[in-house]
């Protein structure tokens, strides 16, 4: 296939963003309604904390915390550190800046200096709580990893507040098995189901986790089995979000109405697509199932398919401060482009405004730079796929 070609003319695409009218289709619905309720719950129960915090001190407005440019929480590689010291200090600023919902926030130092009374408990007031970016899940994630190791006196509250923190990923979950962006709704388009940054598989791995893995052993029996119910939930909705075109189908989008789980723009650049890193992802989830059922084959098949269509060999990117140029390199690794349209399936590129062009080249330096268009994720998808098949052989 072309490696940049895109047979449309550079207009400025009118793609409608996700309003909150989807919510007024299910004032007659008891279960949505009772997620609805919950969230805004919960978002109040956020905000009278800080109001708490502040009526106490002599100011009238929130500080911010100090900022961190990386996102997520990885866990550390080995026990030396669980055992320091560090980690019990970091355990404790992590601990702080959990909200009273029981998630956390991004783009926000949690190792260096905890939380103060009357500060925000992150640095983005639009995503306090998120699960963007990886927040949230690497914080459950890495509490859990430490918790073998904290002392005695510590573990009752990580244990505490990990349980607290899943039971905020499973009040979050939509009804119908989907997960926004953010949580309590914060309207527009991180109401979507986000599989973008890959939201909706890190969370779904972590209610597996919860439900299965020794390292949340401790938490009650009850909260294991909703995580596994739950999981599967998200499962059957990842089955029924895949976007079939002309009768096929293909892979998933970034975002996917609430609803109708039809693609839905974000922002002004990531128009209404398919997409091809998150796609690997849950692809990857759906071939790691250890008893698959017809349904989830089939989209694994379809899938890996689309994957070996539109992969582009022998052409390796390179970035600089002029852009992006692409070189033909034998044996390179395949690449994919991060969006295709919904008409044609071909490379989609939409600079910052809104504005679709032919290239990549085309777009400004800005967002050359700032975002991956081409991307090796899927890759890892085409070198999975002959293990699975084995393995399903063997279990026909």
């Amino acid at each position: 296939m072309a490696l940049l070609a895109l047979s449309l003319v550079a207009e400025v695409l009118v793609a409608e963003p996700l309003s909150n009218s989807w919510r007024e289709q299910l004032t007659t619905d008891p279960e949505w309604q009772l997620y609805f309720l919950r969230s805004t719950q919960l978002q109040q129960l956020d905000q009278q904390q800080l109001d708490d915090e502040l009526s106490q001190l002599p100011q009238t407005a929130p500080t911010l915390p100090a900022r961190h440019l990386k996102f997520g929480f990885p866990t550390e590689p080995d026990s030396a550190f669980w055992l320091s010291d560090e980690a019990s200090r970091i355990a404790k600023v992590v601990l702080s800046f959990q909200t009273p919902s029981g998630g956390w926030s991004k783009r926000t130092d949690m190792a260096t200096q905890p939380r103060e009374p009357g500060q925000l408990y992150g640095t983005e007031a639009g995503y306090i709580p998120t699960f963007d970016n990886d927040a949230t899940s690497t914080q459950i994630l890495w509490l859990s990893a430490f918790l073998p190791y904290a002392s005695e006196a510590m573990r009752p509250e990580l244990q505490q507040s990990i349980e607290r923190a899943i039971r905020f990923v499973l009040a979050a979950q939509y009804p119908n098995g989907g997960f926004a962006q953010t949580y309590p709704l914060r309207g527009g388009y991180h109401d979507a189901i986000t599989l973008n940054d890959n939201v909706m598989v890190q969370l779904l791995r972590l209610l597996q986790k919860v439900a299965t893995e020794p390292q949340f052993a401790f938490v009650e029996a009850d909260i294991k089995q909703q995580a596994q119910q739950q999981f599967l939930r998200g499962i059957e909705l990842l089955l029924k979000a895949q976007i079939r075109l002309k009768g096929e189908l293909t892979v998933w989008a970034a975002q996917h109405h609430p609803l109708t789980l039809s693609a839905v723009k974000a922002r002004a650049y990531e128009l209404p697509a398919l997409v091809s890193s998150e796609s690997a992802e849950v692809t990857l989830l759906l071939m790691q199932l250890p008893k698959p059922s017809r349904a989830v084959i089939q989209s694994v098949e379809a899938a890996v398919a689309w994957f070996k269509a539109k992969q582009i060999h022998n052409t390796e990117m390179q970035r600089s401060d002029s852009g992006v140029r692409f070189f033909k390199k034998a044996g390179a690794r395949p690449l994919w482009a991060r969006f295709y349209d919904l008409q044609k399936q071909q490379p989609l590129f939409v600079d910052r405004d809104g504005t679709i062009v032919r290239s990549m080249a085309e777009l400004s330096i800005e967002r050359q730079k700032g975002y991956g268009w081409y991307q090796s994720n899927a890759d890892a998808v085409l070198k999975a796929y002959p293990v699975w098949q084995t393995k399903l052989g063997t279990q026909r």
